[in-house]
């Protein structure tokens, strides 16, 4: 456990940005124009079995909120709200973060760690940006990619505390509607802890790479904007760059943390929807496309899928 002083520092730097999707109160705000399909959306039936999948992204800007009428009438339908992880319970998202994601406080950090070529080219992005090291080095190197990645979508001005799973959560508790999920926030962080240390490494540099060529921007910008106007289209093209990719780093994430993780969510949603409830199921916008999406997968299993 990091000691109280440098965990409180690491809470605000890492939590507010990664893990803590503050439930605002967007209720009243209508800041959004014209677009009535935001987001993507889909039916699946089977039988007397009813739901829907609706894509997600994990940073938003305050004009996105509240969604579409047209959005909304079909999202409201839902008896209960899925998302892939819950992160609204604060002590648990610590406890998460300390058991998976932080070196322990006896144990040495990144800056023991790292080869010296990356900590330098690390040390020096976030002094660009006035970011403390000394909490950051206490992450694992899965866990400092992704928190340079979101700093580098809030820069840009998409906050993950906009996130969409942060307003259905929220709507959800408007409407009483219980909200579960479709793996935990621990088994996403045990997806990242499992991988070989050259691989973490790897996804690190790359994400590196990303924050100083100003990639990781012009990406989160795309899906974003994709999401914004319902076009899969341009959804599936940046799916298909992610595919072509042939480095570590990029086939740790297109195999692992997004291919690899559709069979086990396609079986929760068949024993979830066998209850006859409807339900809503909030993924990440890029699990649903493809050949090997969820929407995909779904329709080999014999359910009729229809975007809306």
């Amino acid at each position: 456990m990091i000691a109280d002083a440098a965990f409180g520092h690491f809470a605000r730097t890492l939590l507010n940005l990664v893990l803590l999707a503050v439930l605002l109160t967007l209720g009243s705000q209508s800041l959004a124009q014209g677009n009535d399909r935001r987001g993507f959306l889909w039916e699946i039936r089977r039988g007397n079995q009813v739901g829907l999948l609706f894509g997600t992204i994990h940073v938003g800007r305050p004009e996105f909120y509240p969604l579409p009428k047209g959005r909304l009438a079909h999202l409201q339908r839902a008896n209960v709200i899925v998302l892939e992880a819950d992160i609204s319970d604060t002590a648990r998202a610590i406890a998460a973060t300390q058991k998976y994601a932080v070196y322990p406080e006896n144990a040495p950090g990144l800056e023991k760690r790292l080869p010296a070529e990356l900590k330098a080219r690390i040390d020096a992005l976030l002094a660009r940006n006035q970011l403390d090291a000394a909490p950051l080095m206490r992450l694992k190197p899965w866990m400092l990619a992704n928190v340079l990645a979101l700093f580098e979508a809030a820069q840009a001005g998409y906050m993950p505390a906009l996130a969409v799973e942060a307003y259905l959560a929220r709507l959800a508790a408007s409407e009483s509607k219980p909200v579960l999920e479709l793996e935990g926030i621990e088994q996403q962080f045990e997806l990242f802890e499992q991988a070989p240390w050259a691989t973490q490494l790897a996804f690190l540099e790359e994400a590196v790479k990303a924050v100083e060529t100003r990639a990781a921007r012009r990406e989160v910008n795309r899906i974003v904007q994709a999401w914004e106007t319902a076009d899969r289209p341009a959804l599936e093209r940046l799916l298909a760059e992610m595919r072509s990719q042939s480095t570590v780093g990029a086939r740790f994430t297109v195999d692992a943390m997004l291919l690899g993780r559709h069979p086990q969510m396609v079986r929760r949603i068949e024993a979830m929807l066998a209850d006859g409830r409807i339900y809503l199921f909030a993924v990440g916008s890029l699990h649903l496309i493809g050949p090997q999406g969820l929407v995909e997968m779904l329709r080999a299993r014999g359910f009729t899928v229809t975007e809306l």
